[in-house]
């Protein structure tokens, strides 16, 4: 998923506001659950952040082309762990690069009427095709 920079992604400095880049992960896996037309909400199964290991490794600034990627690292009957990688592919003015900023490795549980639950069969089968 391709994000720009904007004003308010970013400090008075113009570099992108730590919390941030979650907010970008957040918005590549809805994303994910989005274009493979799973619902990313329902009664069977909503996939609630357990745990988030970031790493925060250059600065991206107002203006830069970052790509979110995301894949599978861990499937377990209740729960995934995604990677989510940040690369900045160009700046404001248009010069191209391939600099990873933040990595993190998240863990979603699925629950079901507020109790975890195992993940569907539909679902776990989406998650072992993006490992």
């Amino acid at each position: 998923m391709k994000i720009r920079v904007y004003y308010e992604d970013s400090d008075a400095q113009g570099i992108v506001y730590h919390a941030n880049y979650i907010k970008f992960c957040e918005r590549a896996r809805s994303e994910m659950f989005f274009d493979a037309g799973i619902g990313a909400f329902s009664n069977e199964c909503q996939f609630v952040v357990s745990s988030l290991n970031a790493k925060f490794l250059k600065s991206a600034k107002l203006g830069d082309i970052l790509d979110v990627k995301t894949s599978v690292v861990g499937l377990k009957r209740t729960n995934v762990t995604l990677l989510h990688e940040i690369y900045k592919i160009a700046d404001i003015n248009g010069n191209e690069c391939n600099d990873l900023v933040f990595s993190c490795e998240v863990t979603c549980v699925c629950m079901s009427y507020l109790k975890i639950s195992k993940i569907p069969k539909d679902i776990s089968l989406f998650f072992k095709a993006q490992a």
